[in-house]
Protein backbone atom coordinates (compact mmCIF):
# COMPACT_ATOMS: atom_id res chain seq x y z
CA UNK A 1 0.00 0.00 0.00
CA UNK A 2 1.73 3.27 -1.15
CA UNK A 3 0.55 7.20 0.22
CA UNK A 4 2.57 9.48 -2.07
CA UNK A 5 0.84 12.21 -0.37
CA UNK A 6 2.66 11.07 2.91
CA UNK A 7 5.79 10.41 1.75
CA UNK A 8 8.51 12.89 3.02
CA UNK A 9 10.07 15.55 0.64
CA UNK A 10 12.76 14.20 -1.78
CA UNK A 11 16.46 13.46 -0.80
CA UNK A 12 19.26 15.74 -2.34
CA UNK A 13 20.34 13.48 -5.26
CA UNK A 14 23.47 13.17 -7.21
CA UNK A 15 22.26 15.95 -9.96
CA UNK A 16 21.79 18.15 -7.67
CA UNK A 17 25.02 17.64 -5.88
CA UNK A 18 26.53 17.87 -9.13
CA UNK A 19 24.74 21.41 -9.39
CA UNK A 20 26.83 22.96 -6.31
CA UNK A 21 30.06 21.90 -8.00
CA UNK A 22 29.33 23.52 -11.53
CA UNK A 23 28.19 26.72 -9.56
CA UNK A 24 31.96 26.72 -7.72
CA UNK A 25 33.32 25.82 -11.19
CA UNK A 26 31.55 29.20 -12.65
CA UNK A 27 32.70 31.22 -10.10
CA UNK A 28 36.03 29.56 -10.50
CA UNK A 29 35.91 30.30 -14.47
CA UNK A 30 34.87 33.94 -13.77
CA UNK A 31 38.12 34.28 -11.36
CA UNK A 32 40.27 33.22 -14.21
CA UNK A 33 38.86 35.24 -16.75
CA UNK A 34 39.47 38.63 -14.46
CA UNK A 35 42.87 37.80 -14.39
CA UNK A 36 43.64 36.54 -17.34
CA UNK A 37 41.12 39.08 -19.46
CA UNK A 38 42.25 38.53 -23.00
CA UNK A 39 41.68 34.85 -22.93
CA UNK A 40 39.18 33.32 -25.40
CA UNK A 41 38.89 30.06 -23.25
CA UNK A 42 38.82 28.86 -20.05
CA UNK A 43 37.60 24.95 -19.05
CA UNK A 44 37.15 22.76 -15.79
CA UNK A 45 37.11 19.54 -16.36
CA UNK A 46 36.76 17.03 -12.96
CA UNK A 47 36.21 13.76 -12.29
CA UNK A 48 32.61 14.22 -11.16
CA UNK A 49 32.30 16.68 -14.63
CA UNK A 50 34.03 14.34 -17.04
CA UNK A 51 31.06 12.23 -18.01
CA UNK A 52 29.22 15.56 -18.94
CA UNK A 53 31.95 17.62 -20.61
CA UNK A 54 34.18 20.57 -19.19
CA UNK A 55 32.23 23.29 -17.20
CA UNK A 56 33.85 26.82 -19.10
CA UNK A 57 33.48 30.09 -20.86
CA UNK A 58 34.18 29.92 -24.75
CA UNK A 59 34.20 33.17 -26.79
CA UNK A 60 33.48 30.70 -29.51
CA UNK A 61 31.23 27.99 -30.22
CA UNK A 62 33.99 26.27 -32.72
CA UNK A 63 36.66 26.82 -29.83
CA UNK A 64 34.24 25.24 -27.54
CA UNK A 65 33.32 22.18 -29.60
CA UNK A 66 37.04 21.98 -30.15
CA UNK A 67 38.06 21.99 -26.33
CA UNK A 68 35.38 19.74 -25.45
CA UNK A 69 36.35 17.07 -27.75
CA UNK A 70 39.56 16.88 -27.28
CA UNK A 71 39.58 17.82 -23.76
CA UNK A 72 40.74 14.42 -22.48
CA UNK A 73 43.82 14.46 -24.34
CA UNK A 74 45.32 17.68 -23.15
CA UNK A 75 44.59 17.13 -19.09
CA UNK A 76 47.91 15.53 -18.13
CA UNK A 77 49.68 14.89 -15.22
CA UNK A 78 52.14 18.10 -15.64
CA UNK A 79 51.29 21.59 -17.07
CA UNK A 80 51.23 21.34 -20.56
CA UNK A 81 52.38 24.55 -22.33
CA UNK A 82 51.38 24.85 -26.18
CA UNK A 83 52.67 28.11 -27.55
CA UNK A 84 50.99 27.19 -31.19
CA UNK A 85 48.35 24.24 -31.16
CA UNK A 86 49.03 22.95 -34.26
CA UNK A 87 52.89 22.82 -33.31
CA UNK A 88 52.24 20.50 -30.58
CA UNK A 89 53.35 16.55 -31.76
CA UNK A 90 50.40 15.38 -30.67
CA UNK A 91 47.90 17.73 -33.01
CA UNK A 92 47.06 14.88 -35.04
CA UNK A 93 45.83 13.23 -32.56
CA UNK A 94 43.50 16.02 -31.55
CA UNK A 95 42.07 16.46 -34.78
CA UNK A 96 41.39 12.74 -34.83
CA UNK A 97 39.41 12.98 -31.68
CA UNK A 98 37.66 16.12 -32.89
CA UNK A 99 36.78 14.09 -36.35
CA UNK A 100 35.66 11.35 -33.89
CA UNK A 101 33.49 13.44 -31.87
CA UNK A 102 32.04 16.08 -34.48
CA UNK A 103 32.37 14.15 -37.72
CA UNK A 104 34.33 15.54 -41.17
CA UNK A 105 33.31 19.27 -41.56
CA UNK A 106 32.35 20.31 -38.34
CA UNK A 107 35.72 18.70 -37.48
CA UNK A 108 37.24 21.11 -40.04
CA UNK A 109 36.08 24.74 -38.84
CA UNK A 110 36.47 23.56 -34.95
CA UNK A 111 40.22 22.54 -36.04
CA UNK A 112 40.51 25.82 -38.39
CA UNK A 113 39.81 27.40 -34.85
CA UNK A 114 42.24 25.81 -32.43
CA UNK A 115 44.86 24.83 -34.55
CA UNK A 116 46.65 28.63 -34.21
CA UNK A 117 45.50 29.00 -30.60
CA UNK A 118 47.80 28.97 -27.42
CA UNK A 119 46.84 26.71 -24.73
CA UNK A 120 47.97 26.27 -20.99
CA UNK A 121 46.48 22.59 -19.15
CA UNK A 122 47.14 22.45 -15.51
CA UNK A 123 46.33 19.62 -13.51
CA UNK A 124 44.08 20.64 -10.57
CA UNK A 125 45.16 18.63 -7.07
CA UNK A 126 44.04 17.95 -4.12
CA UNK A 127 45.80 18.45 -0.80
CA UNK A 128 47.39 15.34 -0.81
CA UNK A 129 48.53 15.49 -4.58
CA UNK A 130 45.67 13.33 -5.56
CA UNK A 131 44.57 14.60 -9.60
CA UNK A 132 40.90 16.17 -9.11
CA UNK A 133 40.64 17.58 -12.46
CA UNK A 134 42.33 19.91 -14.84
CA UNK A 135 42.11 23.79 -15.72
CA UNK A 136 42.44 24.19 -19.16
CA UNK A 137 43.46 28.17 -20.65
CA UNK A 138 43.04 28.89 -24.59
CA UNK A 139 43.82 32.35 -27.05
CA UNK A 140 42.90 32.54 -29.66
CA UNK A 141 44.14 35.87 -30.21
CA UNK A 142 47.54 35.85 -31.76
CA UNK A 143 48.33 39.51 -30.70
CA UNK A 144 47.69 38.15 -27.30
CA UNK A 145 49.17 34.74 -27.06
CA UNK A 146 50.00 32.42 -23.73
CA UNK A 147 53.15 31.92 -23.01
CA UNK A 148 55.69 31.41 -19.84
CA UNK A 149 54.65 34.35 -18.37
CA UNK A 150 50.95 33.23 -17.94
CA UNK A 151 52.27 29.86 -17.08
CA UNK A 152 52.90 30.48 -13.01
CA UNK A 153 49.56 32.42 -12.76
CA UNK A 154 47.59 29.27 -14.61
CA UNK A 155 49.34 26.84 -12.27
CA UNK A 156 48.29 29.46 -9.17
CA UNK A 157 44.67 29.63 -10.24
CA UNK A 158 44.80 26.03 -10.37
CA UNK A 159 46.44 25.64 -6.58
CA UNK A 160 43.16 27.75 -5.74
CA UNK A 161 40.85 25.88 -7.78
CA UNK A 162 41.82 22.50 -6.10
CA UNK A 163 41.00 24.31 -2.39
CA UNK A 164 37.92 25.89 -3.49
CA UNK A 165 36.66 22.20 -4.83
CA UNK A 166 37.82 20.60 -1.77
CA UNK A 167 35.76 23.27 0.77
CA UNK A 168 32.52 22.55 -1.70
CA UNK A 169 33.05 19.18 -1.27
CA UNK A 170 33.59 18.96 2.77
CA UNK A 171 30.70 21.27 3.00
CA UNK A 172 28.34 18.91 0.51
CA UNK A 173 29.59 16.09 2.37
CA UNK A 174 28.64 17.65 5.61
CA UNK A 175 25.72 19.57 4.57
CA UNK A 176 24.29 15.92 3.00
CA UNK A 177 25.12 13.94 6.64
CA UNK A 178 22.80 16.98 8.47
CA UNK A 179 19.94 16.31 5.90
CA UNK A 180 20.22 12.76 6.05
CA UNK A 181 19.82 12.68 9.91
CA UNK A 182 17.65 15.05 10.27
CA UNK A 183 15.44 13.02 7.68
CA UNK A 184 16.24 9.92 9.26
CA UNK A 185 15.07 11.17 12.60
CA UNK A 186 11.94 12.02 11.13
CA UNK A 187 11.65 8.79 9.91
CA UNK A 188 12.14 7.35 13.04
CA UNK A 189 9.53 9.72 14.48
CA UNK A 190 7.19 9.26 12.32
CA UNK A 191 7.40 5.11 12.22
CA UNK A 192 7.49 5.26 15.72
CA UNK A 193 3.97 6.93 15.55
CA UNK A 194 2.01 4.00 16.02
CA UNK A 195 1.71 0.78 17.31
CA UNK A 196 -0.16 -0.84 14.58
CA UNK A 197 2.30 -3.21 13.10
CA UNK A 198 0.87 -3.36 9.71
CA UNK A 199 0.97 0.67 9.82
CA UNK A 200 4.61 0.39 10.78
CA UNK A 201 5.75 -1.84 8.15
CA UNK A 202 4.03 0.27 5.59
CA UNK A 203 5.51 3.64 6.97
CA UNK A 204 9.38 2.10 7.09
CA UNK A 205 8.86 0.95 3.29
CA UNK A 206 7.18 4.46 2.33
CA UNK A 207 10.27 6.24 4.03
CA UNK A 208 12.62 3.63 2.51
CA UNK A 209 12.14 4.45 -0.68
CA UNK A 210 12.29 7.94 -0.06
CA UNK A 211 15.25 8.43 1.59
CA UNK A 212 17.10 6.58 -1.37
CA UNK A 213 15.51 7.87 -3.93
CA UNK A 214 14.59 4.12 -4.92
CA UNK A 215 11.50 3.62 -7.54
CA UNK A 216 10.23 1.00 -5.30
CA UNK A 217 10.59 -0.94 -1.61
CA UNK A 218 9.72 -3.88 0.14
CA UNK A 219 9.28 -5.07 3.80
CA UNK A 220 9.65 -8.58 4.20
CA UNK A 221 8.53 -10.93 7.02
CA UNK A 222 10.67 -14.02 7.84
CA UNK A 223 9.38 -17.36 9.31
CA UNK A 224 12.38 -18.68 10.23
CA UNK A 225 11.00 -22.41 11.47
CA UNK A 226 9.11 -22.17 8.52
CA UNK A 227 11.47 -21.40 6.15
CA UNK A 228 9.14 -18.84 4.55
CA UNK A 229 8.67 -15.34 3.54
CA UNK A 230 6.20 -12.85 3.80
CA UNK A 231 6.02 -9.42 2.08
CA UNK A 232 4.89 -7.01 5.32
CA UNK A 233 4.70 -4.24 3.51
CA UNK A 234 5.75 -3.29 -0.76
CA UNK A 235 5.60 0.54 -2.56
CA UNK A 236 5.26 0.30 -6.13
CA UNK A 237 6.70 -3.34 -5.81
CA UNK A 238 4.68 -5.87 -7.67
CA UNK A 239 4.15 -9.00 -6.68
CA UNK A 240 6.29 -10.80 -8.98
CA UNK A 241 9.12 -8.36 -8.45
CA UNK A 242 8.61 -8.71 -4.09
CA UNK A 243 8.48 -12.82 -4.95
CA UNK A 244 11.95 -12.51 -7.07
CA UNK A 245 13.71 -10.09 -4.57
CA UNK A 246 12.31 -11.25 -1.13
CA UNK A 247 13.35 -15.72 -2.48
CA UNK A 248 15.71 -17.30 0.00
CA UNK A 249 16.66 -18.86 -2.92
CA UNK A 250 18.21 -15.35 -4.39
CA UNK A 251 21.98 -15.28 -3.37
CA UNK A 252 21.96 -11.64 -2.37
CA UNK A 253 18.50 -12.12 -0.22
CA UNK A 254 19.64 -15.17 1.00
CA UNK A 255 23.26 -13.71 2.63
CA UNK A 256 21.33 -11.03 4.31
CA UNK A 257 19.17 -13.75 6.24
CA UNK A 258 21.70 -16.01 6.79
CA UNK A 259 24.33 -13.46 7.61
CA UNK A 260 22.29 -10.18 8.44
CA UNK A 261 24.67 -8.06 6.65
CA UNK A 262 23.70 -5.62 4.16
CA UNK A 263 23.80 -6.11 0.31
CA UNK A 264 24.24 -3.96 -2.76
CA UNK A 265 24.03 -4.90 -6.00
CA UNK A 266 24.11 -3.80 -9.44
CA UNK A 267 23.52 -4.68 -12.79
CA UNK A 268 22.84 -8.42 -13.36
CA UNK A 269 23.51 -9.12 -10.16
CA UNK A 270 20.56 -6.80 -9.00
CA UNK A 271 18.04 -9.05 -11.30
CA UNK A 272 15.06 -8.75 -11.82
CA UNK A 273 16.14 -4.68 -11.50
CA UNK A 274 19.19 -2.75 -12.31
CA UNK A 275 19.96 -1.80 -8.29
CA UNK A 276 18.96 -3.37 -5.35
CA UNK A 277 19.95 -3.01 -1.69
CA UNK A 278 18.64 -4.85 1.52
CA UNK A 279 19.27 -4.35 5.15
CA UNK A 280 18.63 -7.12 8.28
CA UNK A 281 16.10 -5.47 10.51
CA UNK A 282 17.34 -6.79 13.65
CA UNK A 283 17.59 -5.67 17.44
CA UNK A 284 19.32 -7.80 19.52
CA UNK A 285 19.30 -11.79 18.81
CA UNK A 286 15.98 -11.03 16.76
CA UNK A 287 15.38 -10.81 13.30
CA UNK A 288 12.47 -8.99 12.51
CA UNK A 289 12.82 -9.15 8.71
CA UNK A 290 14.61 -7.79 5.52
CA UNK A 291 14.34 -4.12 4.17
CA UNK A 292 14.50 -4.04 0.16
CA UNK A 293 14.64 -1.16 -1.86
CA UNK A 294 15.76 -0.87 -5.77
CA UNK A 295 15.81 1.31 -8.60
CA UNK A 296 15.82 0.21 -12.50
CA UNK A 297 19.18 2.40 -13.65
CA UNK A 298 22.04 0.03 -13.14
CA UNK A 299 24.80 1.82 -10.11
CA UNK A 300 21.55 4.04 -8.55
CA UNK A 301 22.71 3.14 -5.33
CA UNK A 302 26.12 3.25 -3.67
CA UNK A 303 28.19 3.18 -0.18
CA UNK A 304 26.39 5.91 0.71
CA UNK A 305 22.72 5.00 0.11
CA UNK A 306 23.34 1.52 1.65
CA UNK A 307 24.78 3.15 4.75
CA UNK A 308 21.10 5.18 4.65
CA UNK A 309 19.40 1.92 4.04
CA UNK A 310 20.88 0.11 7.39
CA UNK A 311 20.28 3.68 9.84
CA UNK A 312 16.50 3.28 8.72
CA UNK A 313 16.36 -0.86 9.18
CA UNK A 314 18.19 -0.06 12.52
CA UNK A 315 15.97 2.30 13.51
CA UNK A 316 12.72 0.91 12.21
CA UNK A 317 13.34 -2.41 14.22
CA UNK A 318 12.69 -0.87 17.42
CA UNK A 319 9.49 0.31 16.51
CA UNK A 320 8.54 -2.95 15.36
CA UNK A 321 9.54 -4.65 18.38
CA UNK A 322 7.45 -2.17 20.12
CA UNK A 323 4.39 -2.76 18.05
CA UNK A 324 4.17 -6.20 18.20
CA UNK A 325 5.11 -6.51 21.50
CA UNK A 326 2.42 -4.16 22.25
CA UNK A 327 -0.07 -6.01 19.92
CA UNK A 328 0.51 -9.60 21.76
CA UNK A 329 -0.33 -7.75 24.68
CA UNK A 330 -3.01 -6.55 23.81
CA UNK A 331 -4.56 -9.96 22.72
CA UNK A 332 -3.33 -11.47 26.19
CA UNK A 333 -5.38 -9.01 27.73
CA UNK A 334 -8.49 -9.25 25.10
CA UNK A 335 -8.13 -13.02 26.14
CA UNK A 336 -8.35 -12.42 29.30
CA UNK A 337 -10.76 -10.52 29.70
CA UNK A 338 -13.20 -11.72 26.80
CA UNK A 339 -13.08 -15.14 28.97
CA UNK A 340 -15.28 -13.80 31.45
CA UNK A 341 -17.63 -12.05 29.11
CA UNK A 342 -21.18 -13.55 28.96
CA UNK A 343 -22.34 -14.32 25.40
CA UNK A 344 -25.76 -13.40 26.26
CA UNK A 345 -27.36 -11.87 29.62
CA UNK A 346 -29.08 -14.47 32.21
CA UNK A 347 -33.00 -14.30 31.12
CA UNK A 348 -35.28 -13.10 33.98
CA UNK A 349 -38.77 -12.96 33.49
CA UNK A 350 -40.62 -9.07 33.33
CA UNK A 351 -36.47 -7.47 32.71
CA UNK A 352 -34.98 -6.20 29.32
CA UNK A 353 -31.14 -6.01 29.38
CA UNK A 354 -28.69 -4.93 27.42
CA UNK A 355 -24.66 -5.51 27.66
CA UNK A 356 -21.92 -4.04 25.49
CA UNK A 357 -18.44 -4.30 26.21
CA UNK A 358 -16.39 -2.51 23.63
CA UNK A 359 -12.39 -2.78 23.53
CA UNK A 360 -10.24 0.23 23.19
CA UNK A 361 -9.06 0.31 19.57
CA UNK A 362 -5.17 1.46 20.03
CA UNK A 363 -4.49 0.33 23.59
CA UNK A 364 -4.07 -2.87 25.59
CA UNK A 365 -6.42 -2.47 28.20
CA UNK A 366 -8.06 -4.77 30.08
CA UNK A 367 -9.09 -3.28 33.72
CA UNK A 368 -13.11 -3.45 33.57
CA UNK A 369 -14.77 -5.97 35.29
CA UNK A 370 -18.74 -7.03 34.57
CA UNK A 371 -20.80 -9.90 34.51
CA UNK A 372 -23.62 -11.50 35.09
CA UNK A 373 -24.63 -14.73 36.32
CA UNK A 374 -27.88 -16.07 37.87
CA UNK A 375 -28.19 -16.76 42.05
CA UNK A 376 -30.32 -18.03 44.51
CA UNK A 377 -33.03 -20.77 43.17
CA UNK A 378 -32.17 -18.85 39.29
CA UNK A 379 -34.98 -16.44 40.04
CA UNK A 380 -32.51 -13.69 40.25
CA UNK A 381 -29.17 -12.70 38.48
CA UNK A 382 -26.68 -11.04 40.03
CA UNK A 383 -24.79 -8.01 37.76
CA UNK A 384 -21.10 -6.97 38.06
CA UNK A 385 -19.41 -3.72 37.15
CA UNK A 386 -16.57 -2.55 38.46
CA UNK A 387 -12.40 -1.57 37.26
CA UNK A 388 -9.46 -2.59 38.57
CA UNK A 389 -6.90 0.52 38.05
CA UNK A 390 -4.72 0.43 35.18
CA UNK A 391 -3.74 -1.37 31.91
CA UNK A 392 -2.31 -4.23 30.25
CA UNK A 393 -2.04 -7.87 31.28
CA UNK A 394 -1.73 -8.38 34.65
CA UNK A 395 -4.37 -5.83 34.73
CA UNK A 396 -6.42 -7.96 32.64
CA UNK A 397 -5.51 -10.56 34.87
CA UNK A 398 -6.55 -8.73 37.81
CA UNK A 399 -9.53 -8.13 36.40
CA UNK A 400 -10.44 -11.91 36.30
CA UNK A 401 -9.38 -12.99 39.24
CA UNK A 402 -11.80 -10.11 41.04
CA UNK A 403 -14.42 -11.02 38.82
CA UNK A 404 -13.80 -15.01 39.96
CA UNK A 405 -13.80 -14.17 43.54
CA UNK A 406 -16.72 -12.06 43.22
CA UNK A 407 -19.10 -14.56 41.44
CA UNK A 408 -17.89 -17.40 43.62
CA UNK A 409 -19.15 -16.15 47.03
CA UNK A 410 -22.20 -15.01 45.14
CA UNK A 411 -23.02 -18.57 45.71
CA UNK A 412 -23.04 -18.42 49.31
CA UNK A 413 -24.91 -15.32 50.23
CA UNK A 414 -27.57 -12.74 48.25
CA UNK A 415 -26.25 -9.62 50.34
CA UNK A 416 -24.17 -8.08 47.36
CA UNK A 417 -22.57 -6.04 50.79
CA UNK A 418 -21.74 -9.28 52.28
CA UNK A 419 -20.37 -10.34 48.87
CA UNK A 420 -18.29 -7.68 48.51
CA UNK A 421 -16.88 -8.02 51.73
CA UNK A 422 -15.59 -11.38 51.50
CA UNK A 423 -13.97 -10.73 47.69
CA UNK A 424 -12.16 -7.67 49.21
CA UNK A 425 -10.93 -10.04 52.30
CA UNK A 426 -9.89 -12.19 49.57
CA UNK A 427 -7.78 -9.47 47.22
CA UNK A 428 -6.04 -7.62 50.35
CA UNK A 429 -2.76 -10.38 50.17
CA UNK A 430 -3.36 -10.77 46.11
CA UNK A 431 -3.51 -6.89 44.25
CA UNK A 432 -0.35 -5.86 44.39
CA UNK A 433 0.25 -2.60 46.67
CA UNK A 434 -1.18 0.51 44.68
CA UNK A 435 -4.30 -1.83 42.87
CA UNK A 436 -7.73 -1.12 43.86
CA UNK A 437 -10.71 -1.86 42.09
CA UNK A 438 -14.09 -0.77 41.85
CA UNK A 439 -17.33 -2.73 42.21
CA UNK A 440 -21.19 -2.05 41.48
CA UNK A 441 -22.59 -5.23 42.62
CA UNK A 442 -26.65 -5.91 42.36
CA UNK A 443 -29.01 -8.85 42.90
CA UNK A 444 -31.82 -8.29 40.65
CA UNK A 445 -35.08 -9.85 41.64
CA UNK A 446 -38.45 -9.66 39.97
CA UNK A 447 -39.57 -6.33 41.14
CA UNK A 448 -35.93 -4.63 42.75
CA UNK A 449 -32.32 -4.40 42.61
CA UNK A 450 -30.83 -4.62 45.73
CA UNK A 451 -26.98 -3.08 45.47
CA UNK A 452 -23.55 -2.07 46.92
CA UNK A 453 -21.43 0.44 45.23
CA UNK A 454 -17.71 -0.31 46.29
CA UNK A 455 -16.11 3.43 45.09
CA UNK A 456 -18.22 2.82 41.40
CA UNK A 457 -18.93 5.46 39.30
CA UNK A 458 -22.78 6.05 40.39
CA UNK A 459 -25.30 3.96 38.16
CA UNK A 460 -28.06 6.16 36.65
CA UNK A 461 -31.40 5.25 38.07
CA UNK A 462 -34.08 6.66 35.34
CA UNK A 463 -37.59 6.69 35.91
CA UNK A 464 -39.83 8.98 33.60
CA UNK A 465 -38.45 12.17 32.98
CA UNK A 466 -36.77 12.06 36.36
CA UNK A 467 -33.13 11.08 36.66
CA UNK A 468 -30.89 10.09 39.74
CA UNK A 469 -27.66 8.22 40.43
CA UNK A 470 -27.57 5.55 42.43
CA UNK A 471 -25.61 5.79 46.28
CA UNK A 472 -22.26 4.55 47.12
CA UNK A 473 -21.11 3.09 49.94
CA UNK A 474 -17.42 3.02 51.21
CA UNK A 475 -14.11 2.31 49.16
CA UNK A 476 -12.90 0.49 46.41
CA UNK A 477 -12.26 -3.11 47.45
CA UNK A 478 -8.48 -3.84 48.21
CA UNK A 479 -7.77 -0.62 50.19
CA UNK A 480 -8.99 -1.22 53.68
CA UNK A 481 -8.82 -4.49 55.82
CA UNK A 482 -11.98 -5.43 57.34
CA UNK A 483 -14.62 -3.18 55.53
CA UNK A 484 -18.00 -3.04 55.64
CA UNK A 485 -20.38 -2.09 53.11
CA UNK A 486 -23.83 -1.29 53.55
CA UNK A 487 -26.54 -1.90 50.58
CA UNK A 488 -29.54 -0.46 49.45
CA UNK A 489 -32.55 -1.91 47.68
CA UNK A 490 -34.38 -0.13 44.82
CA UNK A 491 -37.63 -0.71 44.40
CA UNK A 492 -38.07 -1.21 40.33
CA UNK A 493 -41.56 0.38 38.82
CA UNK A 494 -42.94 -0.53 35.34
CA UNK A 495 -40.80 1.32 32.65
CA UNK A 496 -37.43 1.90 35.70
CA UNK A 497 -33.94 2.00 33.66
CA UNK A 498 -30.68 0.98 35.86
CA UNK A 499 -27.89 2.17 33.51
CA UNK A 500 -24.15 1.18 34.75
CA UNK A 501 -20.92 1.80 33.04
CA UNK A 502 -16.91 2.03 33.08
CA UNK A 503 -15.12 5.47 33.37
CA UNK A 504 -14.17 4.64 29.48
CA UNK A 505 -17.28 6.48 28.29
CA UNK A 506 -17.10 9.70 30.30
CA UNK A 507 -13.06 10.24 30.39
CA UNK A 508 -13.68 10.22 26.51
CA UNK A 509 -11.24 13.40 25.07
CA UNK A 510 -11.52 15.68 22.44
CA UNK A 511 -8.95 18.76 22.17
CA UNK A 512 -8.30 18.26 25.52
CA UNK A 513 -12.28 18.18 26.41
CA UNK A 514 -13.90 15.20 28.24
CA UNK A 515 -17.00 14.04 27.57
CA UNK A 516 -17.84 14.01 31.26
CA UNK A 517 -20.73 12.41 33.23
CA UNK A 518 -23.39 15.04 33.02
CA UNK A 519 -23.31 14.80 29.03
CA UNK A 520 -23.66 11.17 29.30
CA UNK A 521 -26.60 11.22 31.55
CA UNK A 522 -28.19 13.68 29.57
CA UNK A 523 -28.05 11.51 26.72
CA UNK A 524 -29.17 8.31 28.50
CA UNK A 525 -32.15 9.98 29.79
CA UNK A 526 -32.90 11.12 26.12
CA UNK A 527 -32.36 7.65 24.45
CA UNK A 528 -34.02 6.26 27.50
CA UNK A 529 -37.54 7.17 26.31
CA UNK A 530 -37.87 5.64 22.84
CA UNK A 531 -34.90 3.08 22.87
CA UNK A 532 -34.63 -0.43 24.06
CA UNK A 533 -31.51 -2.02 26.82
CA UNK A 534 -29.40 -3.07 23.99
CA UNK A 535 -30.43 -0.61 21.72
CA UNK A 536 -29.31 2.10 24.35
CA UNK A 537 -26.04 0.44 25.26
CA UNK A 538 -25.14 0.74 21.46
CA UNK A 539 -26.30 4.08 21.02
CA UNK A 540 -24.43 4.97 23.72
CA UNK A 541 -21.22 4.05 22.93
CA UNK A 542 -21.63 5.37 19.33
CA UNK A 543 -22.50 8.64 20.55
CA UNK A 544 -19.19 8.76 22.86
CA UNK A 545 -17.04 7.51 20.02
CA UNK A 546 -18.74 9.74 17.54
CA UNK A 547 -18.42 12.96 19.89
CA UNK A 548 -14.15 11.73 20.60
CA UNK A 549 -13.63 10.31 17.67
CA UNK A 550 -12.68 7.25 19.12
CA UNK A 551 -11.93 6.00 23.06
CA UNK A 552 -8.88 5.13 24.40
CA UNK A 553 -10.10 2.82 27.25
CA UNK A 554 -12.15 0.02 26.84
CA UNK A 555 -15.66 0.59 27.53
CA UNK A 556 -18.88 -1.14 29.45
CA UNK A 557 -22.50 -0.29 29.57
CA UNK A 558 -25.09 -2.41 31.11
CA UNK A 559 -29.02 -1.46 31.02
CA UNK A 560 -31.93 -2.86 33.35
CA UNK A 561 -35.02 -2.16 32.14
CA UNK A 562 -38.32 -3.44 34.14
CA UNK A 563 -41.03 -4.62 31.87
CA UNK A 564 -43.35 -6.12 33.39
Amino acid sequence: MTHPSTLPPAPLTPSTQATWRQRTLERLVQHVRTVLPGVSAVAFVTDEAAGGGPVGWFADDELRAALCACMPRLTRTRALLLPRVDAWQAAPELLDAMTEQLGDEAAQRAWTMLRGASLIACPVRGEIGTQIGALVVASADRRRPLGKGQLPTVEALADLAAISLERTSLLEAEGRRARDELRLKRAAEEISGTLEPAEVYVRVAEHAASICAATCSLLTRLNSRAGETRTAAAVRCTDEVAAQLASLESSAFGHVVRTRSPVLRNGADATPLGSVMHAPIELGPRLYGVLTVGHEQPGRFGEDELELLVKLARSSAAAIANAIDFQRERRIARALTLGFVPESLPKLPGYETGLLYAPAANEATGGDVYGAWPVGDGDSVAVLVGDVAGKGVETAALSAMVRFFVEARSWDSLCPATVLEQANAMLLGRLPRDAFVTAFLGILTSDSLRYTNAGHLPPLHVRGETLRPLESHGLPLGVLENQEYAWTELELERGDLVFAHTDGLIEARRAGEMYGADRLARFVTGAARSQSSKELVRAVHEEVTGWADGISDDAVALALRRTG
